[in-house]
């Protein structure tokens, strides 16, 4: 056993024992009774039943009629979803890398995360910047590039829900009335770009493109931002364009290694070179 997973008296820590609870899945099959659970993630019956109930509640395992637990759908979604995020990541990573070196301006790849934007990558001049368009950092969806992206490639039932509640304003040009956005959104529909100018603050604005996934939805974007008035955004979105096409071309390729440039990136950053 990981003596890491040992606390200062040499039993396995809380987290420990939940990891082996949900490892007994692995090793034991798909549907596993409480006594199978506790041989295979070697925890006492008590504890197994006691992990179970508390996983069971948070909505991680489910259990049939047979008194047989399984995974949840819940779970699988997570498991699914940063498997899918951890692949786009890698395989956008090199066209990112591109279009950063070729601006020298910040760059972003986005997904939606609720009502907020979510930055799943951010390649910036400044390493020690921790604004909110740092990677895992949100942002409303109205207020960003990126974001009005995602918002305009959406369901009906996204936009309708997000228009349910007001648009907050940061600046004079924030965008927070439905007529604008929805005519905003129309036109990033047709242009397939975005352009948010001084929406977050007077001296900065974004431009973004939408990356199509393999079933021609959009659930990403390709986004920069640049200080207002020294750029032309309708270049720059020309260039998000350019890099959100590649990446989605990298996506409709049947899967391959991580891209060597992929690979020296992470272990840079890693420090590992």
């Amino acid at each position: 056993m990981d003596t890491a997973s040992l606390d200062q008296t040499g039993k396995r820590t809380a987290a420990a024992r939940v990891l082996a609870l949900f490892g007994a899945f692995a090793s034991g099959g798909g549907s596993l009774t409480l006594s199978e659970i506790s041989r295979h993630a070697g925890l006492t019956m008590t504890t197994t039943h006691r992990l179970a109930k508390e996983v069971l509640e948070w909505g991680g395992l489910e259990l049939d009629d047979t008194g047989h637990y399984r995974l949840s759908q819940k779970m699988l979604d997570l498991v699914s979803s940063s498997t899918q995020a951890l692949r786009l990541r890698e395989t956008a990573v090199p066209h990112l890398v591109e279009l950063h070196q070729r601006t020298g301006l910040t760059v972003h790849l986005s997904v939606r995360d609720g009502r907020n934007v979510m930055y799943l990558e951010s390649l910036r001049r400044h390493e020690n910047y921790t604004g909110q368009n740092r990677i895992g950092g949100r942002l409303p969806l109205h207020a960003t590039a990126t974001g009005l992206v995602l918002l305009a490639f959406s369901d009906q039932s996204v936009l309708d829900e997000y228009l349910s509640e007001p648009l907050k304003g940061y600046t004079e040009y924030t965008i927070t009335d439905a007529p604008t956005l929805l005519r905003t959104l129309r036109e990033i529909r047709k242009n397939g770009y975005s352009i948010a100018s001084k929406f977050l603050g007077e001296g900065a604005g974004s431009v973004a493109a939408p990356v199509m996934g393999p079933g021609g939805t959009v659930e990403t974007a390709v986004g920069l931002t640049y200080k207002a008035d020294r750029c032309d955004p309708c270049r720059l979105a020309d260039q998000a364009r350019v890099t959100a096409n590649r990446v989605s071309q990298a996506l409709r390729q049947k899967k391959a290694p991580p891209d060597p440039r992929t690979v020296k990136f992470n272990r840079r950053h890693a420090g590992l070179a």
